[in-house]
Parts: C-alpha cells; sequence; structure tokens
C-alpha cells in the first residue's frame, strides 16, 4: 500500500509539470541565435543580416530574411500559431523614402504595407525558415542606393495569434518587432539595370599610353539603353577631362575616353541598343591628351562620370 500511493503521486506531479497555458507556445531566433517568446506578449529584436541583391524583372530583391529567422510552434498537435505581418512594416534609414513588395510566403503585398498580410499557420515543432522577402521597385535606369554596416533598412512587426487546436479557445497574442540592419557594406541596384562596378579604377601607363575601361551593364529584361558622360573639362569640345591629381599634378595633361567611333564628348547619348540579362561592354578606352601650355611630368587623375537612360 505504501508504495502504491507513492506512485499516484508521482504520476499526478508529472501531469502538471506537463500542463502548459499555451501563452509561450511560439519562438522565433535569429541566426544568432537570439530569441523572441510569446510569453513576453510583446519583444524586438535587431537583426543583422548579409545584404546580397539581386536583380529581377521589375524589381530589384533586397534581402532573404528566411536565411536569418527562423520559428517554431512549441506546443505542436495541440495549439495553432498563426502569423501575419502588420501595418507599420515597412524601408527605414536609407531606403525610408522607397516603396517596393514584400513576399510573404506564396503573397506579394506593396511595401510599405498599408493592410496585415495573410496569416500563416506555423505547426512545426521545430525552427523551421520564415518566408519574407523584400524587393524595391526600380527608380531609375542602373543607379543604387550605398547601404553601410550597421546601418537600419527596414522594420517588420509580426502578429501572432495563438490558439487551442481542439477547441480554438485558450486565445493568446503576441507582436514582435524585427529591426533589419545591414551586416555588410552593399550598393543596392535601384533600376531594371546594373552594372559591373559602381567604381572602376583605370591605371593609365606611362605617356602616351591607353588602357581599357572594364565596365560592362546588364538588365533583368530587354531594354534600350543609353549612356553619356560627366566630368570637369577643359576643352570647348568637352572632350579632354581636367587632370584633377592633388599629389605632384602634371601640366598640360588631361584624360580623354573613347569607343570605337572615336573620342566622347560629355553629355552625348551613347546607344547601347538592346542591352539584356548578359553583360553588354561599353567599349571604353581612356588615354592622355594634350591641353595647353607646357608638358611637366607629374600624377595625372581625372573623375568622370556615366550615367545610364533608357531609350
Amino acid at each position: 500500500m505504501f508504495i502504491k500511493k507513492n506512485l499516484t503521486a508521482l504520476v499526478i506531479s508529472c501531469l502538471i509539470m506537463a500542463y502548459s497555458s499555451g501563452a509561450d507556445a511560439f519562438t522565433c531566433r535569429d541566426a544568432q541565435g537570439n530569441k523572441l517568446n510569446s510569453g513576453n506578449i510583446t519583444g524586438s529584436l535587431n537583426v543583422y543580416v548579409n545584404i546580397d541583391p539581386i536583380l529581377q524583372t521589375d524589381k530589384v530583391m533586397v534581402v532573404n530574411l528566411s536565411n536569418s529567422i527562423s520559428c517554431l510552434n512549441n506546443a505542436p498537435g495541440s495549439r495553432n500559431d498563426m502569423v501575419r505581418l502588420a501595418v507599420g512594416s515597412a524601408y527605414g534609414g536609407v531606403l525610408d523614402n522607397f516603396i517596393g513588395t514584400l513576399r510573404y510566403y506564396n503573397y506579394e503585398y506593396n511595401f510599405p504595407l498599408r493592410y496585415e498580410t495573410s496569416s500563416v499557420n506555423i505547426t512545426e515543432g521545430y525552427y523551421t525558415p520564415w518566408r519574407v522577402q523584400l524587393f524595391l521597385t526600380p527608380i531609375s535606369t542602373a543607379s543604387g542606393v550605398v547601404i553601410r554596416q550597421g546601418r537600419l533598412i527596414a522594420k517588420l512587426v509580426m502578429r501572432q495569434v495563438g490558439s487551442n487546436i481542439s477547441d480554438g479557445g485558450n486565445i493568446h497574442t503576441a507582436t514582435f518587432t524585427w529591426n533589419i540592419y545591414a551586416n555588410n557594406n552593399v550598393v543596392v541596384p535601384t533600376g531594371g539595370c546594373d552594372v559591373s562596378s559602381r567604381n572602376v579604377a583605370v591605371r593609365l601607363p606611362d605617356y602616351p599610353g591607353t588602357a581599357a575601361v572594364p565596365l560592362t551593364v546588364h538588365c533583368a529584361k530587354d531594354q534600350r539603353v543609353a549612356y553619356y558622360l560627366t566630368g570637369t573639362t577643359t576643352d570647348t569640345a568637352s572632350t579632354l577631362f581636367a587632370n584633377t591629381s592633388s599629389s605632384n599634378p602634371a601640366k598640360g595633361i588631361g584624360v580623354q575616353l573613347s569607343n570605337n567611333k572615336g573620342v566622347i564628348a560629355t553629355n552625348k547619348r551613347i546607344s547601347l541598343g538592346t542591352v539584356g540579362t548578359g553583360p553588354v561592354s561599353l567599349g571604353l578606352t581612356t588615354s592622355y591628351a594634350r591641353t595647353s601650355g607646357q608638358v611637366v611630368a607629374g600624377d595625372v587623375q581625372s573623375v568622370i562620370g556615366v550615367t545610364f537612360v533608357y531609350e
């Protein structure tokens, strides 16, 4: 009899330990293991993500958060965890004035959000990727915005509603705010086309040598594209770029850019024809050019801008 009473007490104790209210039945974490749990009702977390922009047709993917945030149902089989994104989710920081698209699982929404997304039931009892992707809407041909490491790019407001599977009761809600920060320095394209490099340094050999400019452009879909040059010039034809070197500058020498048709003047549109997904070279060559006055040896440096436009 003594043994039987102890066994009964033990069973009762185990049942009490296994009971849960469901309030803490939903958890998310970032790639570093930092967690938010629904038992706290509200919570926020700064998430640092690697940004690797991908140019797509009519949009640019900025970040795929399924690589950085994952969630689980702490009571699979007994609780539903309905999760959606709420108004207040928007780009921030250097992207504050941009608009785009949010892809939430299989549905797309205008971003910033003007209304809540549909809910997704998180039923897995193990961490699964939170399938959220952010896109920018192109606003130019081949421009870009610089994002520095550690800068805020977006804020996402997650709403979770938990309830019993059996009767729909024992409802509990929680709100998580995810502050998304860049984990790397990157230039995000803001156009339908992109270039092989946004800062091309070309080293000329000794005078009178020439050098090719390794610059190409590609687009997410076929587009007719042209470009033009900008910069400080010293001649009336606007073809001779000034030497801006501040360290032992050469005198009587500047720089010119040319293609297979000859020297190119500033602000003159040069058509590249139809540009698709494959890289198209601008076919540029840089060379020295005489300015006025006597030539004196020294350093030569010119800063030349290339701007792309649709035709």
